[in-house]
């Protein structure tokens, strides 16, 4: 076929709202997305113009690679626009972990001045640590690359629903640079529960690895523990034994332990939690004792009614979804960083969820569907129990 005959064939052929209909629901969350990013900045409303060129120029002609590029450019470029903008000290406090560790000191047990306010401990695990390290003098690039390789891998992956919510939501845009570190939290979630519907053993590894990041990721043990209780314990006991091997053996579970309590404490007012929203409606203050307590039983409770239905691999994301949010929403203090630490398993999902399967775009010659394809013949998704 001739160059000229290709692109007569290209113009002949009309979208199918079946196939493209996903690529189309995404253009119109991206828009959305965009124009609220652009409250005050003025690319925003850019980007939606672009993406509503590409929506029209879709419903004319089936370009399912241009939605997926567009969505992708819109989301590189929102996050370059905002790289900065943000209040979080997470990172630089770890900075000043890094150092006292690289001095000899113990990270763990003590408040930073560094911190705003003054005097937050690390409470975060060792991984934290090494991961910063080659980063320790400004760790929000790391941070920020991760944002961009998720969105490259989400891109890669073809479901423009989830890389339209991934690549412009506000938070999501805020958090790649603002100096927290749930965008990288996120990253090895989503390793692990990726393989994990494959194999629980190497599921739960690096789970336990997840959770020597940020310690938060153990809501996802107690499903994982429901669906495969030798290979998800087995895994996640070795992972975690071997990462956490220098709290246990030089600076003292203690004092990790100090850290993490006084993490707790650091926050005199609520926020972001159903605490502040009792205490915004009832105009009286809440006891953040009762409220951490609460949180803490209402995770409890959450895990114990999900576990009769955790069945497979897919139970296991959502119902560990469902005890992290309301074990780290319920109580006196939370916010909004923690949701990027969940988006990229949901948005890696979302397509497939919502029954949008079909509307997966293929690159040419389809590499990502040939390594799916290898995958399920030699490392298949178990099937529910």
């Amino acid at each position: 076929m001739t160059l000229d005959e290709r692109a007569r064939a290209w113009a002949r052929e009309r979208p199918d709202p079946a196939r493209d209909g996903a690529g189309w629901l995404g253009l119109v969350i991206g828009i959305v997305l965009a124009s609220q990013a652009s409250t005050n900045r003025p690319l925003g409303i850019v980007v939606a113009l672009l993406l509503a060129v590409v929506l029209v120029v879709s419903t004319r002609w089936r370009v399912g690679w241009l939605i997926v590029v567009g969505l992708f450019v819109a989301g590189l470029a929102m996050r370059l626009d905002l790289y900065g903008v943000g209040v979080s000290d997470v990172l630089t406090v770890t900075r000043s972990a890094i150092e006292v560790a690289l001095g000899g000191g113990n990270p763990y047990g003590i408040g930073y001045d560094t911190s705003s306010p003054p005097g937050a401990p690390f409470p975060y695990g060792p991984l934290a640590l090494l991961w910063y390290l080659p980063f320790r003098n400004d760790p929000r690039v790391l941070e920020f690359v991760v944002s961009i390789g998720i969105l490259i891998v989400l891109a890669l992956r073809g479901r423009p629903v989830g890389l339209a919510i991934y690549g412009l939501a506000g938070p999501l845009l805020l958090l790649a640079s603002d100096g927290s570190n749930d965008t990288s939290a996120g990253l090895f979630l989503l390793i692990a529960l990726v393989a994990l519907p494959r194999s629980p053993l190497a599921g739960g590894a690096l789970l336990g690895v997840a959770a020597a990041f940020k310690p938060y990721v153990v809501a996802w043990l107690p499903p994982l523990v429901a669906w495969a209780p030798f290979a998800g314990l087995l895994g996640f006991g070795a992972a975690s034994l071997i990462a956490w091997l220098p709290v246990w053996l030089v600076w003292g579970i203690p004092s990790f332990l100090d850290s993490f309590q006084g993490a707790q404490q650091v926050h005199a007012q609520p926020y972001y939690s159903l605490g502040a929203w009792v205490q915004g409606v009832t105009r009286s203050a809440v006891s953040q004792e009762l409220f951490d307590r609460l949180r803490l039983l209402l995770g409890g409770l959450t895990a114990l009614i999900t576990w009769p239905f955790v069945r497979s691999g897919r139970g296991v994301i959502v119902a560990g979804t469902l005890i992290y949010l309301v074990t780290l929403y319920a109580g006196y203090w939370s916010t909004y960083a923690y949701l990027a630490t969940i988006a990229p398993i949901i948005c890696w999902n979302l397509d497939d969820w919502v029954g949008l399967g079909r509307g997966r775009v293929g690159w040419p010659g389809d590499p990502i569907g040939a390594w799916t394809a290898w995958a399920d013949a030699h490392w298949p998704i178990l099937a529910p129990r």
